[in-house]
């Protein structure tokens, strides 16, 4: 649960129970009258719950040496030679929440640290268009969906007015998931190579979605899936990464005891207390 969500918020605590108290005259069931409604108090959410945290800070390869090694640090370093100076921008749909944000909030800094410079833009649109996004998403994942005329233009409508507003002089320009694939548009306007970046399963899409945004990326230079068995048919080379996570990340690395313990204090929770992972990501 995400602390911002619970602003002005209250958490109701079971009515205490009242004391028996003895009656002078039992009152007859026909006449009685029901019993008043106790009054829940209202307790309001510690402060360490109401405050948003503080942003993580950027990753370095270094803070890494202890899980990985160093020389698996040192083969990265030794691969990103031939990279050195050549310029990356990542296209996606959300700047927070979701895994590809939270994957390149990570994977940002860390390729600039190779210095391999990647820039990390974000597309715009109305709730019309994100509507329209999230049920593509969902069809692409196999549920049934009627695509009307109006969700098409919608949705290149919006590609096209980031396509207008956004510049794309990098060498490689990534374009990760279905959101923003009409981008694909600017290609002809520079020399960079483009490459799709599918985080989805695309293997029992819904057909009518999925013959629209085929056309556009077909236009790729090459795409990427996270599973052989998510690919699809395509004109164009295809490339496997296999899902990942990071360690560090603030989703998945440890938490000290005592903080879990805090978080249970401030919510009265009588359970024991979960693993320091599975709390974090019940609460995250």
């Amino acid at each position: 649960m995400n602390p911002r969500d619970l602003n002005n918020t209250t958490v109701v605590t079971p009515p205490r129970a009242e004391p028996e108290r003895a009656c002078d005259a039992e009152p007859s069931s026909s006449t009685a009258a029901p019993p008043a409604p106790r009054r829940r108090e209202e307790r309001p959410l510690p402060a360490s719950v109401m405050t948003p945290p503080a942003p993580a800070p950027p990753p370095h390869f270094d803070d890494y040496k202890s899980i990985i090694g160093q020389a698996q640090i040192d083969a990265l370093r030794f691969l990103a030679k031939d990279l050195k100076g050549k310029s990356i921008k990542m296209v996606n749909s959300t700047a927070v929440g979701g895994g590809v944000a939270e994957m390149l909030n990570r994977l940002v800094p860390l390729l600039s640290e190779l210095e391999v410079p990647t820039h990390w833009d974000v597309i715009t649109g109305g709730n019309d268009f994100f509507e329209v996004t999230k049920a593509f998403h969902n069809a692409l994942h196999g549920s049934s969906y009627e695509l009307t005329k109006s969700a098409q233009e919608i949705f290149l409508m919006y590609n096209e007015q980031n396509r207008e507003r956004m510049r794309f002089d990098e060498e490689l320009v990534v374009i990760h998931d279905p959101q923003p694939v009409g981008l694909i548009r600017s290609r002809h306007t520079g020399s960079a190579k483009w490459v799709w970046r599918c985080h989805i399963d695309l293997s029992n899409p819904d057909a009518k979605v999925w013959e629209f945004l085929r056309p556009y990326v077909e236009q790729f230079d090459a795409a990427i899936f996270s599973s052989q068995s998510f690919a699809r048919q395509l004109p164009i080379p295809q490339y496997l990464f296999y899902p990942c996570i990071d360690p560090l990340s603030e989703k998945n690395k440890d938490l000290p005891d005592s903080f879990v313990q805090k978080i249970c204090d401030d919510f009265a929770s009588t359970a024991s207390a979960p693993s320091s992972r599975r709390f974090r990501a019940s609460i995250a």
